[in-house]
């Protein structure tokens, strides 16, 4: 979903086909297709490696509970810089952990037709700060080497991980909290008490846009970029 190489002739295209990957296994399966499960050790590890290697946006498509360990190393990358994003629990009223952590980009799965998932709706404290984003029926590739539909915040958390990606291509001096805004700003209502949907092109029109990108010409007119966002410091 975010860095599927472009013009290979293979499969499909990522968000952001020019981002660079850690791909960082901090969690494994309990048995042959069952449930994948994590410890706060290894995602602690994970982290660590990625601050090491200057990483500048880290992309969590898993929930649990709350974990001070984990949420202090959040704390360090955030002050570092680096943007975060995370999928909701659909089954969680907080949105689980780590989207529920301040700062973090939460993100939910926009169903078919639109439908928006019952926890992007409840959830406490976050639907200001919420996104949602394409996670029904999202081809991508399987384990063994095939192809298949999935679904769920995991894909969404995924998509909107690309789209900050491309907007640090274009704006890399961006913080966090600028790019977080820039995205809620620039996303789709869908209801007076529901968060709004990921808009690609409009985020990408707040930021510095290149000469041939006719997507950030298009929607630049509908979601103009106020002064304070153009050059940040």
């Amino acid at each position: 979903m975010i860095a599927a190489k472009a013009d290979n002739g293979i499969g499909i295209v990522g968000v952001a086909p020019d981002a660079a990957l850690m791909a960082l296994r901090a969690c494994w399966q309990v048995d042959a297709g069952g449930a994948t499960v994590c410890s706060s050790f290894t995602l602690a590890k994970a982290v660590q490696y990625a601050l090491r290697h200057q990483a500048q946006v880290l992309n969590f498509s898993l929930s649990g509970p709350p974990d001070v360990l984990l949420g202090r190393l959040l704390d360090r990358a955030l002050a570092q810089g680096v943007t975060i994003v995370a999928a909701v629990d659909p089954d969680a009223g907080d949105a689980g952990f780590p989207a529920s952590h301040a700062m973090v980009i939460p993100v939910a799965a926009q169903g078919a037709a639109g439908v928006i998932p019952v926890a992007a709706q409840v959830a406490a404290g976050t639907n200001d700060r919420m996104l949602l984003a394409p996670g029904h029926d999202i081809l991508t590739t399987t384990a063994g080497g095939g192809w298949g539909f999935v679904s769920g915040s995991s894909l969404a958390a995924a998509h909107v991980s690309g789209v900050a990606a491309l907007m640090l291509e274009r704006s890399p001096n961006l913080k966090p909290q600028q790019l977080h805004a820039l995205l809620v700003r620039s996303a789709v209502p869908t209801g007076p008490n529901g968060p709004s949907a990921l808009d690609a092109c409009a985020a990408l029109a707040q930021v510095t846009p290149p000469p041939g990108c006719a997507c950030c010409r298009a929607t630049a007119g509908k979601n103009p970029r106020p002064p304070a966002a153009k050059r940040p410091s």
